[in-house]
């Protein structure tokens, strides 16, 4: 038998061997430098232009299906089974607002035109956006046209802002009110139930006096879909301490709306005021007074003494009037005038 056939005797292992693996082994064997970029073979990272091209257009492909399958399932669920006239993502309470402004003092001059009328076409801006026919609804507190602030009596609207989808739990009784509440608050819910309301209470312990009429009324009617004057009530201030800041702090009372003290607008809502007016007239009488107390005998002084006699020279400012020319004496004074004897020089012979 020739030696080229010959197999040695014993046992052994037979290792199989694929193209794959010795490619492999090649591409292990190859330096870093011909792994990213094989100029060769004019490969990128282990793949041609072509191949790159591929694989690019089959992700795109893919990816812009699943897309696709996802818009399309969106698009289902919108519009066939979410009601288009309910909020698709679900807020939380209602939050609070002040007109004419949200700022933390609102100061004005109640004798100056061009303070007041700014205000007063901002508060009629706020009420016919409203388009409910507000400005005759809150007609009482608006007697002079300027909503107050010309007269003394500022009134600012207070407004629940608006939650589509959102149902008010009420306290209907005096027994259903927490601890917390105000005291107070008890009698105004007997005085004005009997429907579904939310309630709302102002601390004007910081108001020097001040007293607050609500118009209609402290509270705003509740229902599931509060519109146009429901979100709104109107405050007016009377008896403002004139000249000084005056600070208000309102809450609303429901089940469902909690008050956090922390941040404007949540359940409660803070502003301040401040009626500036004018003080000459004023400073002037207080003044006379403090004269009249200090030194009683003043006035009887000036009543008693009577004023000194015109002096043509006061008339005329006080300026200095060249003399009048002396007159020559007329004939016949020079007549009437007796001669005066001459003195004698010699002794009489």
């Amino acid at each position: 038998m020739p030696e080229d056939v010959m197999v040695a005797s014993g046992e052994y292992k037979l290792v199989k061997q694929s193209r794959r693996e010795q490619e492999k082994r090649r591409k292990k064997d190859l330096p870093w430098s011909k792994r990213i970029f094989d100029i060769d073979e004019h490969k990128l990272f282990g793949r041609t232009a072509w191949a790159w091209t591929r694989i690019t257009l089959f992700y795109l492909f893919l990816y812009t299906l699943i897309l696709l399958i996802v818009f399309f399932w969106v698009g289902i669920f919108l519009l066939a089974i979410i009601d288009p006239n309910r909020p698709r993502w679900l807020k939380g309470p209602p939050g609070l607002s002040v007109a004419p402004t949200n700022a933390s003092v609102l100061a004005w001059y109640t004798h100056i035109v061009s303070d007041v009328y700014p205000i007063a076409d901002k508060i009629d801006e706020f009420l016919n956006k409203l388009n409910d026919n507000a400005i005759d609804f809150f007609s009482e507190a608006n007697r002079d046209t300027m909503w107050g602030y010309g007269s003394r009596k500022p009134t600012v609207f207070i407004k629940l802002n608006k939650v589509i989808g959102f149902q008010p739990e009420t306290y209907d009784t005096p027994d259903d009110l927490p601890k917390e509440v105000p005291v107070g608050l008890d009698d105004t819910v007997r005085k004005y139930g009997g429907s579904p309301k939310i309630w709302m209470t102002c601390d004007a312990s910081k108001a020097g006096g001040t007293e607050l009429i609500f118009f209609p009324g402290p509270f705003y009617e509740a229902s599931e879909k509060m519109t146009g004057v429901q979100r709104v009530l109107a405050i007016q201030l009377n008896n403002m301490p004139p000249n000084k800041d005056i600070f208000v702090c309102c809450k609303v009372w429901a089940r469902n709306i909690p008050i956090d003290d922390k941040f404007q607008g949540k359940g409660q809502i803070k502003f301040g005021m401040q009626m500036r007016v004018e003080t000459a007239k004023k400073e002037a009488i207080d003044q006379l007074q403090t004269t009249t107390t200090v030194g009683p005998n003043i006035v009887p002084a000036l009543v008693n003494n009577p004023p000194p006699p015109d002096n043509p020279e006061d008339r005329l400012g006080g300026l200095d009037m060249p003399l009048s020319p002396e007159l020559e004496p007329s004939p016949n004074e020079k007549l009437r005038e007796k001669p005066e004897a001459e003195p004698l020089t010699e002794p009489p012979s």
